[in-house]
């Protein structure tokens, strides 16, 4: 027979088999949180980024069934070839990628650039895209990607020459989360008096 039980020492007990059974769940929740928050760099990243032979996770949308990585040079550019790394990892199912490619800007992107991807066991692939840089200023390699139906989309800047880095230095001003921007007043409804 058993003996009988004591309630006082099982109540004292629950908050504590509670709270350890919290903190196995949050140790097991905390690898898959990071990736479903949007634009969760670490420190570590950014630094390595800062470098320019990492890849940075750009932001992705809801839905997207493809992420993205990229490796773009850092620092000015001069003009001629260059390439610009694409890391992708694709969600379940995912096997394989289609790429299109649009310039802005005097940027060429070169015939060998991959169109058709397919993905490793790990759904995942990198992919080097070659673009000749034409002239000086600022330019956008614009990737197109497509998967399962799905399609997303991603702008990668690209500086070439000192003035697009001076200009990229200006358009940041330290004013805040504000942009300052000229305005003239002007009045409207009716005839003036």
């Amino acid at each position: 027979m058993r003996p009988p039980l004591n309630l006082p020492a099982a109540r004292a007990r629950a908050p504590r088999l509670a709270a350890a059974r919290l903190a196995v769940l949050m140790a097991a929740a905390l690898p898959i949180l990071p990736a479903c928050a949007h634009d969760a760099r670490a420190p570590a990243a950014t630094a390595a980024a800062a470098s320019g032979n990492a890849f940075v996770a750009q932001p992705g949308k809801p839905g997207d069934v493809v992420a993205v990585s990229v490796r773009a040079p850092s620092g000015p550019l001069a003009a001629g070839p260059a390439t610009v790394g694409l890391a992708l990892r694709g969600s379940p199912g995912v096997t394989e990628v289609e790429l299109r490619y649009g310039v802005e800007g005097a940027l060429r992107v070169d015939a060998a650039s991959p169109t058709v991807v397919s993905l490793d066991a790990q759904r995942r692939a990198v992919v080097e895209v070659p673009v000749t840089v034409l002239a000086t200023g600022v330019h956008y390699l614009n990737v197109y990607i497509a998967a399962n139906g799905r399609r997303s989309a991603l702008s990668v800047r690209l500086d070439a020459g000192e003035a697009a880095t001076q200009n990229r230095k200006q358009s940041t001003a330290d004013q805040g989360d504000f942009v300052v921007l000229p305005a003239q007043e002007s009045r409207s409804g009716g005839n003036p008096r």
